[in-house]
C-alpha cells in the first residue's frame, strides 16, 4: 500500500511504524511454520526499510480465536515484538495482554459520537483474547 520512500517519510515525520505480515494471510489458516515465516518476513522487511528494530505488530484481520490463536501470540513474542494489536473491540486496561491489545475504530464525524463510542468502550468489562 505504501512505497519504501513513503514508509521512511512517515517514520521520519515522527510516526511509529509497526509490522504486519509479508502478504496479509489469515494466520490461523496457515501451517505454523508458514505463519511464523510470514510474521518474521514482515518484521525483517520493515526493519530493513527503516534501519531499526520494529517492536509493534498488528494481526491480519485481528479477530482473536478466528484470525489468530495462542500459537501466533507466542510467535509474536518470540520474534521480539514488545506489543501487538488485535481487532477485539474495547479499550486497553492495566493487566491487558500487551500482545493482544484491543482497539476500536473512531470513524465518527461528530465529536459527540466519538465521545459516546469512547465512553462505551471504557465501560466494557472485558475484551476477547485467545
Amino acid at each position: 500500500m505504501m512505497s519504501e520512500l513513503e514508509v521512511r517519510a512517515l517514520h521520519r515525520s515522527g510516526m511509529t511504524v509497526g509490522a504486519h505480515t509479508a502478504s496479509h494471510p489469515i494466520l490461523s489458516m496457515l501451517p505454523p511454520e508458514e505463519a511464523r515465516a510470514e510474521i518474521f518476513e514482515g518484521k525483517s522487511t520493515l526493519e530493513d526499510i527503516l534501519g531499526e528494530r520494529v517492536t509493534l505488530f498488528a494481526y491480519p484481520n485481528g479477530k482473536p480465536g478466528l484470525d489468530y490463536g495462542r500459537e501466533h501470540v507466542a510467535m509474536v513474542r518470540e520474534l521480539g515484538f514488545c506489543a501487538a494489536v488485535s481487532t477485539a473491540w474495547g479499550a486497553a486496561r492495566a493487566g491487558c495482554d500487551v500482545h493482544q491489545i484491543p482497539r476500536f475504530t473512531p470513524w465518527d464525524r461528530e465529536s459527540w459520537r466519538y465521545g459516546f463510542r469512547l465512553a462505551h468502550n471504557l465501560t466494557r468489562a472485558r475484551y476477547d483474547t485467545v
